[in-house]
């Protein structure tokens, strides 16, 4: 009996193993050229209309087609997007920007 499972226990070991190995190589043909990147929202946005929606997939389509002025690098910093530069007023109430061309 201790035979048969110590049997059975490197059958699996060989076959998890062997499943490994074929899982991390690779398909044999490379593939060049155009890839695809596909993403399914779970609801239609309701317009397009960035300023008055209140739709997650809406502002969420809508973040990858319209520039901001200024968008946020990894570190939270501001970077330039659609502005070129941009200045605050000493008052802090007129922000100056320059638009790229």
């Amino acid at each position: 009996m201790m035979k048969s499972s110590k049997l059975f226990a490197l059958a699996g070991v060989t076959l998890l193993a062997a499943t490994t190995l074929a899982a991390c190589s690779g398909s044999g043909s490379s593939t060049k050229g155009e890839k695809t990147f596909s993403y399914i929202y779970e609801t239609d946005p309701d317009n397009l209309n960035y300023l008055t929606t209140a739709k997650a997939a809406t502002a969420n389509i809508t973040s990858n087609v319209v520039d901001g002025l200024l968008e946020n690098d990894r570190y939270g910093n501001f970077v330039p997007s659609m502005a070129e530069d941009w200045s605050v007023s000493k008052d802090g109430l007129t922000y100056t920007y320059t638009i790229r061309k």
